[in-house]
């Protein structure tokens, strides 16, 4: 992916989240007109796409050359939900692990964890809820995240910090977390 292209991808996103903005700009009750679930579903589509075409065109041409320089996905993700969060969006999303290499990846709230739990228990299933935070409303849809390529079973089985070493293609090495409002 060229920094064009990786440009135009956080671009993408954070049009949406500037469109998530206006919206709630616009309401000031419990958001009724689209399902949460629906616009969970979608928001994690782009996300995961984007994530995938990431680990496809950068990660595993650039892999034996200078992998070690590139940014994880996770923290990938965390700098383009941030400056989406910047813009003025009211979903936010990351990347959480029950193994995590980082613990700031583990479970924060009681949602995550039993999200996170289900999936791995049931990788073809997502897992939805709503969770109060701060004293706001949330709808949280939990997704799994498998290891699509062999450039992420070599990277988190190979890192010193990894609690787990024994990854293979296809396993549920996490989940992606996404969270909308519920009020606005």
């Amino acid at each position: 992916m060229t920094k064009t292209s990786w440009t135009l991808t956080v671009a993408g996103l954070a049009l949406i989240g500037a469109a998530c903005a206006a919206a709630a700009a616009e309401k000031s009750h419990k958001l009724t007109t689209v399902s949460t679930r629906k616009m969970a579903d979608s928001l994690h589509a782009v996300i995961a796409a984007d994530q995938q075409a990431y680990v496809e065109q950068v990660v595993e041409r650039a892999r034996k050359e200078v992998a070690a320089s590139l940014p994880g996905h996770a923290a990938l993700l965390r700098s383009a939900s941030q400056a989406i969060q910047k813009r003025g969006a009211e979903f936010s999303y990351t990347l959480r692990s029950l193994q995590p290499i980082d613990s700031n990846n583990g479970p924060q709230s009681q949602a995550e964890q039993d999200g996170l739990a289900f999936v791995a228990g049931h990788p073809g299933e997502n897992f939805y809820t709503e969770e109060e935070l701060g004293g706001r409303s949330y709808f949280t849809a939990v997704y799994a995240n498998r290891a699509t390529s062999s450039a992420c079973v070599e990277c988190h089985n190979a890192n010193p910090q990894s609690p787990r070493r024994d990854y293979r293609l296809g396993d549920v090495m996490g989940a992606m977390v996404v969270r909308v409002p519920l009020e606005f």
